[in-house]
């Protein structure tokens, strides 16, 4: 017992590791429209950074996916299953080790029918009263995200495949979106908030929800193993999420300023706008084992239902080492 102790008094204390120097550090954080990146500057949670904050706007998943192999950027924003879909189509398996892309933060609003995360609408006109009916009907659809799940999944629902349609896809949910509302396609699956007119008008209805696919309908934040990897990068993104953790205090206290806010970057209508309000609200979600299992579940569906070419194991996409400092929740609570 005496040898050890001299030992260590001679090794001296164990030291604490010193945490990196934000200063010099830049984040590239990627958004699909300019809202969310106003909204934060506004609510002040961002403030005085000891890194700099780069926002970039990307339209649609697949540029994000793309800056992200590209290593232009650190977090590219997409929809949760965005992952499984690309890990599906993916030559090599994926492992935790392996995977090239990691989801670090993921978020959405209360489930509420009446703000749905996620929809999949047709045309009045097109006399589809049922999923079923979809077959032989012109479908509308982005890749990747959430919005491609939920079209995948429609597809599922309805006991048919791409083969019994005409698929059409766009290259982000604004054009697939305006593809509807001008009627070039009979069917949608994206968003509620750009058909909300269609919708409100008559001249559409909504066949699914996320409720009714089972699909989480997650906004998130994905980042590179690379980044991951970097230990200043990732001092730098702890303290960007745990004072995002802040933001969705202040959006629900401060209506009034969040819809002038969404008005005047995504140039909508009070209705909108309002809409827009509610289904941008919410909380981080915890990546723990009811989100993965949800996940992994929506993932075996789309495989069975040969909506994607191969299994996928969901939970190596999914990196939880900053949901402490997001405060992050599970489950999604319902809204009153």
């Amino acid at each position: 017992m005496l040898i050890a102790a001299a030992t260590l008094t001679q090794a001296g204390p164990v030291r604490a590791q010193t945490p990196p120097d934000l200063k010099g550090t830049k984040l590239v954080i990627a958004y699909q429209d300019p809202a969310f990146p106003a909204l934060i500057r506004k609510s002040g949670v961002s403030d005085s950074t000891p890194y700099q904050i780069e926002w970039v706007l990307l339209t649609g998943p697949a540029a994000n996916l793309t800056a992200l192999y590209a290593n232009r950027i650190d977090l590219g924003h997409m929809g949760d299953t965005s992952l499984t879909i690309e890990q599906a189509n993916a030559r090599a398996e994926w492992t935790k080790d392996s995977a090239p892309l990691h989801i670090v933060a993921a978020w959405r609003n209360a489930y509420s029918k009446d703000y749905p995360a996620a929809v999949t609408a047709a045309r009045t006109s097109a006399n589809i009263k049922t999923p079923k009916d979809i077959k032989g009907h012109k479908v509308g659809y982005n890749y990747g995200g959430y919005a491609h799940a939920q079209y995948l999944a429609a597809l599922v629902k309805a006991g048919i495949t791409e083969k019994d349609i005409e698929p059409i896809k766009f290259a982000d949910a604004a054009t697939s979106a305006a593809g509807f509302n001008a009627g070039e396609v009979d069917v949608v699956s994206g968003g509620m908030g750009p058909i909300l007119n269609t919708i409100k008008s008559g001249a559409g209805r909504v066949l699914l929800t996320d409720r009714d696919t089972g699909i989480p309908a997650l906004n998130v934040w994905t980042t590179t193993s690379s980044v991951l990897k970097d230990r200043t990068k990732v001092a730098a993104l702890q303290d960007f999420f745990s004072r995002m953790s802040g933001y969705w205090a202040w959006h629900d206290a401060n209506r009034d300023a969040v819809v002038a806010i969404l008005k005047e970057t995504l140039k909508v209508s009070d209705e909108r706008a309002a809409f827009e309000y509610h289904v941008r609200s919410g909380a981080f979600v915890k990546f723990d084992a009811g989100l993965i299992g949800q996940e992994q579940r929506v993932a075996d569906i789309l495989f069975d239902g040969r909506a994607i070419k191969k299994k996928v194991k969901v939970d190596v996409e999914y990196d939880p080492r900053f949901n402490a400092a997001q405060k992050a929740v599970w489950p999604v609570r319902s809204a009153q």
